[in-house]
């Protein structure tokens, strides 16, 4: 039961009328949200359903939803709920009820940032410029995304934006951007579709030129509550005042000085101004009230904040925040470092320690950082003592070690020039390839570029495709490029027939990269799953705004979320409510709290960072003019340094709020952390907001380096898994350094001579390297690759050894949907994924004309349909003297005690095809000797059954000695020819059913003479 303060009591008690709150941080806001709607259900002053919640998140508005359904448990339980949603989601609710009213479909497509970056680089395109530089296009794109954003956070269009007189060159740059926004919202317009500004913009604009609707909608309602008030721009304050001003009893709760997203459209004119915008019935300003003592935090805690909020200014917040008076002391603690690294270790460490010695769980410790750059290192530094980690929101999935990878593979299967994601790779440890092995490379393509400097630039890719003819590599180097390019030869024809998801998953599976990550720590692995899933997931859910996907366009999309700072659909993924340390940005974690908070780079100019001038109008012409504004604003001081003064004094004052909800997230420990090197090129010395809580009285001291000592080398944490070298104990990169720094000793030297015959000594009592002799591989073929040998050596040639890219056929895939219904029915299930090709062996010609829609009811009907088989889908490893055969059997019947059926089902017709008789063969030899079951059978048929016909046809061949005989024979000469390097071309009727017609002369000219 909670019982509520005085203040507390005073904010649930008042009267419906407007109100603004304004409660400091860990006041309880959330709480008395809940306890007054639960007043005033409880009291008989309205219905549940009468009241109305809007936030400014998604978890913020679960969050208030569950606290009211906590004091209201028995009309929860009954469906009766107060209605809680978020600003944008009201408007979007407004516009699914009356949007044809302003022209916008009940259920248009909402475009996200991603898409809204296609759209707006597609804009960019179709322009004609005089000013825009267009070498950086990306940067345009950014430019183009901050000036809608800016001009939605305050109702204003392109068109007004655009008929501005433009008096100097930024504003007449501003006009070229202005223009290519008007043909980004005609796209918009033409696809039915809109993005978030336009919620806001639209319903606006719905309740103002329809005050009957307002009025339906504000009737629905007999309070509403604005939660984070603060956190709203001008637009989203019009929309609510339109409906709910004039005397409605609104209620408004947020803390000025944790307005920290002025950034992204926030106004602190919103919150200083409610009782203007929001009067009472008579014209009189709303009343306000205040929650100013802490429930969260302790007192030393409590005391830093106010320092900080002290930095702030004005405001229009609270006048003190103060703890509760039973608030135990707390500790802040600080500590300096060398560099960076250090720091970052000892968080990890200290981290670890308040876990095993003080029982902390690693749920309630959280390291906030000022920027996402700041995390990878501490992030590493954790995984280096095996501690469980949240990185939250980076917005950098693309840069997660597993996914890049898979990154790389789509980028270069998609863009053959992409010489980076190829390097990537060959460098990576799938290939644990050098420069130096890449250099022959770059050779070759040097050498081919000189030879034809007018043909199109050859890449790198085609040098490794053409690795044969690659000089000056060595055996093992050109091992791994051989393997390389089977990968890619493999996947590249993958790449043509399957979809985006199915091609990630078929590139993690051939790189064996489930298995790597199953051999990680616990900690490691989880969170590479979820990142591999997470990509997974977004591969699967993404389509094009216009055709169909490709991977070119799905390339293009992640390169536009990939130039967004921190897009939401980059995020890394979470562990959930997994017990992990949290590491989080600041503006993340606004609203969270921790018994144990870490905040490191604690360094001068970094945080705060130094006031900026980024939105300056007279130099930027992505700023929206302040004439724009739907706030007073005085027009911009000519004086370039009055003006960057007032702007630079606005921004630190955003920075110092951001400090405010940093120090507040804490509940019992706090500590500041900073080093002297976090380069190699400066020397960094201790921000503000560090010497102020060095200065705090009762302050912890854990570490005061005092000198920065000389630069350290590449700060970044050693591979664990790699062994220590005995000939350097302090690692490569520090014997590096004392060379280059003349600190090795020299021939001269008097240690010189007896190191030196100390080592030779140690050389000398290595044992020799034991010979070995390398076992040569095995041949390995499939049995759709002795069917295709037997067919056509060039055919299997062009299939399995030079691989050309191969048409998908849609005949092709309803054969597979027929195996796979079959195999299902077989099996007693139902399907749960696609069929895939490549469970299923085929034959040339097989797939060249559809089953009939009654396929799959012949097979039903049929002695095979109204059976059993004792196997279904048998896999096989066949190995013979000439080499290995792999395989799939669809079915074996055991029609009598010991003598088995061996059943191939084809989807087309009957054919007389001699080249397919070598599938049966090989499955009868598997059968006798691929291990299928412990008892051999004694007799053995082999079958082919068709249901593309209109009757069921069937070919039957009884196995016998001679038979099987005969059938090795066959198969190890086919492996013999296979294995050899001749592929002649043998001619026949399946030519007309072969790919690779157009590269075979004889193929084309056996077609004209039948």
């Amino acid at each position: 039961m909670i019982t509520p303060s005085a203040e507390q009591q005073a904010i649930i008690e008042f009267p419906l009328a407007p109100l603004r709150v304004a409660a400091g941080a860990g006041t309880g806001k959330t709480t008395t949200m809940a306890l007054r709607i639960s007043h005033l259900v409880n009291t008989g002053v309205l219905e549940p359903e009468a009241a109305l919640g809007v936030t400014f998140t998604n978890k913020a508005a679960e969050e208030l939803a569950d606290r009211v359904r906590s004091q209201l448990p028995d009309l929860a339980s009954e469906g009766r709920e107060v209605e809680v949603t978020t600003y944008h989601g009201f408007a979007h609710r407004l516009l699914r009820e009356f949007g044809p009213i302003v022209g916008v479909e009940r259920n248009a497509p909402l475009v996200t940032a991603g898409y809204s970056r296609q759209l707006l680089k597609d804009a960019l395109g179709d322009g004609q410029y005089e000013l825009l530089d267009l070498a950086a296009p990306s940067q345009r794109v950014a430019e183009l995304a901050t000036l809608a954003g800016q001009l939605g956070d305050h109702l204003r269009t392109p068109g007004e934006l655009a008929a501005m007189a433009a008096t100097d060159e930024v504003s007449l740059r501003r006009n070229e951007l202005a223009r290519t926004l008007e043909r980004y919202a005609k796209r918009k317009k033409e696809m039915g579709a809109v993005d978030y500004p336009d919620l806001i913009r639209l319903a606006h604009r719905l309740v103002s030129d329809h005050p009957e609707i307002a009025a339906r909608i504000r009737n629905r309602y007999g309070v509403v509550l604005l939660d984070e008030y603060q956190d709203t721009n001008p637009a989203q304050r019009e929309l609510m005042r339109t409906v709910f001003g004039n005397g409605f009893p609104v209620t408004a709760v947020g803390d000025p000085d944790q307005t920290i997203y002025e950034w992204r459209g926030a106004s602190l004119a919103n919150f200083a101004g409610f009782p203007i915008h929001f009067p009472r019935a008579d014209g009189t300003p709303a009343t306000t009230l205040t929650l100013t003592r802490n429930r969260r935090s302790d007192q030393n805690i409590i005391t830093l904040a106010e320092r900080v909020r002290n930095e702030i200014g004005d405001s229009a917040g609270i006048d003190q925040l103060r703890a509760l008076d039973d608030a135990q002391p707390g500790q802040v603690h600080v500590g300096w470092f060398r560099t960076a690294v250090e720091e970052a270790n000892w968080v990890a460490e200290e981290a670890r320690r308040l876990h095993d010695e003080d029982g902390v769980v690693w749920s309630d410790i959280a390291v906030l950082f000022r920027k996402n750059r700041q995390i990878p290192l501490v992030r590493d530094a954790f995984e280096a003592q095996d501690i469980p980690i949240d990185v939250v929101s980076l917005g950098g999935l693309l840069h997660v070690p597993e996914v890049a990878d898979l990154h790389a593979w789509l980028r270069l299967l998609g863009r053959p020039d992409d010489s980076p994601a190829l390097m990537r790779l060959l460098l990576g440890p799938h290939f644990s390839l050098g420069l130096g092995d890449v250099g022959p490379l770059a050779n070759w393509v040097r050498a081919r570029q000189r030879g034809e400097p007018d043909a199109l630039r050859w890449t790198l890719v085609e040098a490794v495709d053409a690795v044969d003819s690659v000089t000056d590599l060595g055996p093992e180097a050109r091992r791994r490029l051989d393997r390389f390019r089977d990968i890619y030869r493999d996947l590249l024809e993958t790449a043509q027939g399957v979809t985006l998801v199915e091609l990630c998953r078929r590139i993690l599976d051939r790189m064996d990269v489930w298995i790597e990550v199953d051999g990680m720590g616990e900690a490691g692995r989880l969170s590479a799953r979820l990142n591999l899933y997470r990509f997974l997931d977004l591969a699967e859910e993404w389509s094009p705004l216009e055709g169909r996907p490709s991977l070119d366009a799905f390339l293009d999309y992640l390169d536009l979320l990939d130039e967004e700072a921190a897009p939401d659909e980059l995020d890394t993924a979470r562990l959930g409510g997994d017990d992990a340390v949290s590491l989080i940005t600041i503006h993340r974690a606004k609203g969270l709290e921790w018994p144990v908070v870490f905040v490191p780079a604690l360094l001068e100019k970094v945080f705060p960072v130094r006031g900026q001038t980024l939105n300056d109008e007279v130099l930027r012409h992505q700023v929206m003019p302040a004439a724009l504004s739907l706030d007073p604003e005085d027009p911009p001081n000519p004086d370039d340094n009055v003006r960057k003064a007032a702007l630079s004094a606005k921004h630190l004052s955003q920075e110092w709020r951001t400090a405010y909800v940093a120090v507040t997230r804490a509940e019992h420990l706090l500590y500041f952390t900073g080093a002297f090197w976090y380069g190699t090129s400066t020397v960094r010395k201790p921000s503000p907001l560090f010497d102020m809580a060095r200065e705090l009285p009762g302050v912890i001291v854990d570490q005061n380096v005092e000198e920065p000592g000389p630069a350290p080398g590449l700060l970044r944490f050693d591979d664990m898994q790699t062994a220590p070298d005995p000939l350097f104990a302090d690692g490569w990169t520090a014997a590096l350094r004392e060379a280059a720094a003349g600190n090795l000793e020299e021939p001269d030297d008097p240690t010189y001579d007896e190191r030196m015959t100390q080592l030779t000594m140690v050389l000398d009592g290595l044992p020799d390297e034991p010979e070995h002799e390398a076992a040569e591989e095995p041949f390995r073929t499939s049995v759709t690759g002795l069917v295709t040998y037997a067919t056509c050596p060039r055919r299997f040639y062009w299939s399995e050894i030079d691989r050309l890219p191969r048409k998908p056929a849609e005949s092709k895939r309803r054969g597979v949907e027929l195996h796979r219904q079959i195999e299902l029915h077989n099996r007693g299930i139902i399907p749960l994924d696609d069929p895939d090709s490549v469970e299923y062996d085929e034959t040339p010609g097989e797939w060249t004309e559809p089953p009939s829609e009654s396929a799959m009811q012949r097979f039903l009907s049929s002695r095979f349909g109204t059976s059993t088989p004792r196997f279904i889908e048998v896999p096989f490893d066949l190995k013979l003297d000439a080499g290995r055969v792999r395989g799939r059997i669809d079915a074996i019947y055991e029609t009598t005690p010991g003598t088995w059926e061996i059943v191939d089902y084809k989807s087309g017709r009957s054919s007389t095809f001699d080249a397919r008789r070598v599938q049966l063969q090989a499955y009868a030899i598997a059968a006798r000797e691929a291990g299928f079951s412990v008892d051999v059978p004694e007799q053995i048929q082999v079958t082919f059954a068709y249901f593309g016909g209109d009757t069921v046809e069937e070919t039957v061949e009884d196995v016998d000695e001679r038979w099987i005989s005969e059938a090795r024979t066959t198969i190890e000469a086919i492996l013999e020819g296979a294995s050899g390097e001749e592929f002649p071309t043998t001619p026949s009727s399946a030519c007309s059913h072969c790919d690779f017609l157009k590269f075979c002369p004889a193929g084309k000219a056996q077609l004209d003479r039948s």
